[in-house]
Order: C-alpha cells, then structure tokens, then sequence
C-alpha cells in the first residue's frame, strides 16, 4: 500500500507538517524538556543520598503475621530478648579460680559495661551483682553475691569464691561444667534509649573487636 505523502513527494525530513508528532513535541520543546529532566534528576539524585541500608530486626520478618502482630503488641515486655552477645572467658591452663583469672574477668567485664550499646542494668559476669548463690539453712534462706564481700585475691577468698559458685545456680550456664571458662552475658539495646537511633552492629562489631578480643585473646 503506497503512502500518499510519498506519493507526493514529500518526506518528513524535508516536510516540516509530515514530521511524526512526538518528534515534533519534543523538538519544538527542547528547552523545556531539559529543564523537567534536570529538575527530576536533581529530585532523584537528592533522594537517592537519603537512601541507607537497613538491616533493622522489623525488615527480616512478616510484620503482617498475626505472631509478629501479638509480639509487636507486647514488646515492652520482651525488651532485649534474644538480643545479647556471650562473651567467652577461658583459660588453657588450670581453673578460673586465680586472682589472675578473676582480675582478667574484671576487667572484662569493665570493658563490656562501657560499650555503646549495652543494657548495663542486664549485664551478667561473676563480677556483677545479679549473680548470685542461695541457700536453705535452719535460720532459713541465705544467699549473697558470688563474689565474696571483702574479696582481695588471696587463697581465702578464692575458695570461699569456689564455695559462693558451687551454691549458685550458674554452674553449666554461666560458669562451665569443668571450671575452664564463664561468660560475660551482654544484652543490647536494640535502639538508644536517649536518641531512638538504631545500634549500629558493624560499630559494635569492631569495638568489641578492637578493645576485647585484640587486647585479651593472648592472655592466658
């Protein structure tokens, strides 16, 4: 089927009326099209700095599933559950009860308690005193701190130390089975409590790295 144009002679090349319409819009608009292009890649361009990564606990699950619904409603009352580290103190040779092991604890677990991100009113050590031995006596209940009070590092306060932990109930849980190792427990905020801002895990990740694991791996 011939084209009548073309029969005519005539070609939207050389027939400014025979030009297809869009490419007459965008010719005869050109200015305009570019400014709208530059406006909406400077729109694009702003938003895209805004964009971050998000590796938040909300964005791994179904917030729509009616458990993550019910959890959702009670989290209050869940706060920090299952979000802690264990922090492994073990020694190669011998038991925890040294005054040099118990001194390295020590300063672990200071360490710990100054780390962004720590709940400290829920951190766990030997050295902190919400561990703790109970016992049923003829006087009735009596119990204290693990650590013994007027603990000083000598042979005396370390076996009543050893009598303090084989009362506790922390013996398998916090303190290992043959007495090589315990845990320092450390829950973390999920959000800071004073800006809302979210835990940067890659942050703690390298200060625990750099102020724990790099300073006291060596030790014995």
């Amino acid at each position: 089927m011939s084209d009548p144009m073309h029969d005519r002679g005539e070609h939207y090349l050389t027939t400014p009326k025979a030009e297809p319409f869009l490419e007459r819009l965008l010719f005869n608009n050109r200015a305009l099209i570019l400014v709208a292009f530059f406006v909406l890649t400077l729109f694009l361009g702003y938003n895209a700095i805004k964009i971050q990564p998000d590796a938040s606990f909300e964005r791994m699950i179904p917030l729509e599933h009616p458990y993550i619904v019910n959890m959702l409603d009670h989290r209050d009352d869940l706060d920090n559950l299952g979000n802690f580290v264990r922090i492994a103190v073990a020694v190669e040779e011998g038991d925890i009860f040294t005054a040099e092991y118990m001194e390295t604890l020590k300063q672990i677990t200071d360490e710990v308690f100054y780390l962004n991100g720590v709940d400290r009113s829920g951190l766990k050590t030997l050295w902190t005193s919400n561990v703790r031995w109970v016992e049923v006596t003829e006087q009735g209940f009596q119990g204290g701190t693990v650590i013994p009070d007027g603990y000083d590092g000598s042979r005396e306060s370390l076996e009543q130390l050893r009598q303090n932990v084989l009362r506790s109930n922390e013996v398998g849980r916090l303190i290992s089975d043959n007495f090589k190792s315990t845990i320092v427990y450390a829950p973390l905020y999920e959000k800071n409590p004073e800006t809302g801002e979210a835990l940067d895990y890659a942050a703690f990740s390298r200060e625990l790295e750099e102020k724990i694991r790099e300073k006291y791996e060596a030790q014995n």
